[in-house]
């Protein structure tokens, strides 16, 4: 064989070999290059849910501190309001006015609960706002009792009032755990 035709046979077999290996490389990079825009993507995600997760437990935490608040709040004019029906003063009407107001600043505290779950502590909150909502009836009889407005007899008013305010601190203690429960504490 001619020196001429053996160099232009190894110069084109070189020279598929080097298009062989160049669109290897280019499937390999094209390969590698996809695997690591989905890992990108899974991790841009992965982190995505953590961060909603951690948002959602923020806003949950939140609403469950502001019905504490409320709850405090309405809890602190009850008990002034049991003072005055123990010595057998009924309420004046402007302490009616806040323990009605407290009353309903912790309905709407709880209400909130509801937007943010879970349903534990969806179902708790509803639990306390009726049981809030039985005290206030309570004391508001027990105080109508003791001006005469109302045909029931002060004693049983005072014994209805006990047995709301045992509801109402179960539901809190009910409340309480089922918050700490979802909050991860």
């Amino acid at each position: 064989m001619d020196q001429g035709i053996a160099g232009v046979i190894a110069g084109i077999a070189g020279l598929v070999g080097a298009g062989v290996g160049g669109l290897a490389t280019a499937y390999g990079a094209r390969i590698g290059a996809q695997k690591t825009l989905e890992a990108a993507y899974t991790q841009v995600e992965r982190q995505s849910a953590a961060e909603h997760m951690h948002w959602i437990r923020d806003h949950r935490r939140q609403v469950c501190d502001d019905v504490m608040a409320s709850h405090a709040s309405f809890l602190a004019v009850m008990i002034n309001s049991v003072v005055e029906l123990h010595q057998s003063r009924p309420l004046p009407s402007d302490v009616r006015q806040r323990l009605w107001e407290h009353f309903l600043a912790l309905v709407e505290t709880t209400a909130r609960v509801d937007l943010w779950g879970p349903r534990e502590v969806q179902a708790q909150a509803q639990a306390l706002r009726g049981a809030a909502g039985d005290v206030n009836t309570a004391l508001t009889g027990w105080s109508s009792a003791l001006r005469g407005e109302q045909p029931s007899d002060a004693s049983r008013c005072a014994e209805d009032f006990e047995a709301a305010n045992g509801a109402f601190n179960e539901a809190r203690a009910a409340f309480v755990q089922a918050a700490v429960q979802a909050l991860q504490f």
